[in-house]
């Protein structure tokens, strides 16, 4: 029995990092500040609470300098009866207005008896003031509150006497979970390019039913006005093989179709990209992939991704213009041979493609009313190459009014050794520069641009099966492609169009997923071929089928490996 699970993260996704935590009344080697991170973990230190430390080997010696650890949180001490001498009081302050349908408090080990938190607009009148009684670890004040500057939270009793109260971090909101009829439909799209000449987004379109009106607009209780772009959406299926995590989503849009049932879109990871501008790209010599990388991800603000060794040490030349994140990393992937894919998960995965396949897919697995396809026979590939090289003499970059004040200029070039009249340079960049100016008046700014002697690499093929003419694709705009890579890269993208068997087949999904080798059994259940999945529209309540674009040569893996025609890096698997 099939069934699918969808979490919303409905969390106000701004207000951690946000938030200055300050607090009275704490630990002196604990840190309020650390409430801001989400990867904080303390350990089940061994201290001297009433009838706390069991002696079953589950807790770790106090550290004898805990300074500058990780800790979270710690008060002062309970007295006999669990009532504090001084409550001790955390104060959150914002910067900005927030929304949020409570807060998600995590102790450790244990929970407090009572607390009372209230919540400020930014100009300090008191909103609402509300009493908890917390009875697990992890656990949610429930107060929805609308447009809050600050919070302040005050513990007045541990359940225990002579106990800290512990605090490892704080969500602003909690998660809903939909499952089994609240699912009302749950279809998920994944793609991949295996030659990166763009990044896919993968998507996700669902449907819930709550038994309430949380979904009604008009509710002002209700859970729909707390929605917000950029919160997470878990999505796993639980088939009778066993837990699959579908995703982790972003949520995009929402509408109401009636009082009890929400309509959502969600992108992934990629899409998150998408929104930022990657500014500080340069002129590269040999500098290794997984640098560049490392830095377009630091600029997004984005940690969950991995980097296969290869494509991080391959060798990159050339420049990065202004673009979004995820321009600016298909511009590395590209160059780089790499594949991008964050399907089954949020982290975004960089990788070369496996030379042999992972999953086996029988005729058993695969539906009628599949269709094999012929795509059209590319001869030639054309990749420009480019060869920035600085130019000797310097020149006008920018000419124009400015007011006073501070103003970011872009360039249509990378540039170096600027210099300025009218203003300031305040920051200086590759691609942009920031000046200062004090009064209204005529700015110039010169420096020295690099310019590009571009080279054409043509891929071709030695001789045209019978009636083909000749089939040209170009690519120009690859700006990390240079001499040193330009053959390899060109070769790659010939062997791609070579796989010219576009396979459509609707099958019963197990674990393959986009950008993965399969061997594909005919139809006819005679064989098998060896095949990448290009795209997957999966339909979770729908039985878990996909219907699935796949790629390859259409030779039989068996026949190929006896006649030498598997294609480039692939190995025999086990039939």
């Amino acid at each position: 029995m099939e069934d699918t699970e969808i979490i919303l993260d409905l969390i106000d996704v701004t207000a951690k990092k946000d938030s200055t935590p300050t607090a009275t009344d704490i630990l002196p080697f604990t840190d309020a500040t650390q409430l801001k991170r989400d990867d904080l973990t303390v350990p089940k230190y061994a201290t001297l609470e009433d009838d706390f430390f069991l002696l079953d080997g589950s807790f770790e010696l106090f550290p004898d300098n805990p300074s500058d650890m990780d800790f979270g949180y710690w008060s002062n001490m309970s007295g006999a009866d669990g009532v504090f001498e001084n409550p001790p009081v955390l104060e959150i302050l914002f910067t900005e207005q927030h929304t949020c349908a409570g807060l998600t408090l995590y102790f450790l080990p244990d929970f407090p008896d009572s607390l009372n938190i209230q919540w400020f607009t930014l100009g300090d009148a008191l909103i609402i003031s509300k009493d908890f009684q917390p009875d697990v670890l992890n656990y949610f004040c429930d107060c929805p509150v609308e447009d809050f500057g600050k919070i302040v939270i005050t513990f007045k009793r541990t359940a225990k006497p002579y106990r800290y109260v512990k605090l490892r971090a704080i969500d602003y909101g909690t998660y809903l979970s939909f499952s089994g009829e609240s699912v009302v439909e749950a279809k998920i799209t994944e793609e991949v390019d295996l030659i990166s000449n763009t990044l896919s987004i993968n998507m996700a379109n669902f449907t819930l039913h709550s038994p309430t009106d949380d979904f009604n607009l008009m509710n002002p209780k209700g859970k729909y006005k707390l929605l917000q772009q950029g919160q997470k959406v878990h999505i796993r299926q639980s088939p009778d093989t066993g837990n699959i995590e579908m995703g982790t989503f972003r949520l995009a849009t929402w509408q109401s179709a009636d009082a009890s049932t929400g309509q959502f879109t969600a992108n992934d990871s990629i899409g998150e990209l998408d929104k930022t501008d990657f500014k500080l790209g340069q002129i590269y010599v040999n500098e290794p992939a997984g640098n560049i990388i490392d830095a377009i991800m630091q600029s997004a603000g984005w940690v969950d991704y991995t980097v296969e060794d290869a494509i991080r040490s391959t060798p990159l030349s050339g420049w990065l213009p202004i673009a979004t994140h995820r321009t600016a990393l298909q511009q590395v992937a590209f160059a780089a041979g790499a594949i991008v894919d964050d399907s089954r998960g949020s982290t975004i995965r960089i990788y070369s493609q496996s030379p042999t396949y992972n999953h086996l897919i029988p005729r058993s697995r695969k539906f009628s009313g599949g269709s094999v396809k012929l795509l059209s026979y590319i001869s030639d590939v054309s990749l420009t190459a480019h060869n920035y090289v600085l130019k000797s003499e310097a020149e006008q970059i920018f000419q124009g009014t400015l007011a006073a004040g501070s103003h970011e200029i872009q360039f249509d070039a990378a540039c170096t050794g600027l210099s300025i009249t009218g203003g300031t340079i305040t920051e200086q960049h590759s691609n942009y520069v920031v000046v200062s100016v004090e009064t209204d008046g005529e700015v110039i700014v010169m420096g020295r641009k690099y310019e590009d002697h571009p080279v054409i690499y043509l891929q071709t093929a030695e001789k045209l099966p019978a009636g083909a003419a000749r089939n040209v694709i170009k690519f120009e705009n690859a700006t990390l492609a240079s001499v040193a890579n330009a053959l390899t890269i060109a070769q790659r993208l010939y062997d791609y169009y070579q796989l010219r068997y576009q396979t459509t087949a609707p099958i019963i999904l197990d674990k393959e997923r986009a950008g993965e080798k399969v061997a594909l059994q005919h139809s006819d259940g005679t064989g098998y071929t060896m095949d990448v999945i290009e795209r997957m529209d999966i339909d979770l309540v729908g039985g878990f089928v996909a219907n699935a674009t796949l790629i390859g040569n259409g030779i039989d893996i068996v026949l190929a490996y006896y006649a030498g025609e598997i294609y480039a890096g692939q190995d025999m698997g086990v039939m």
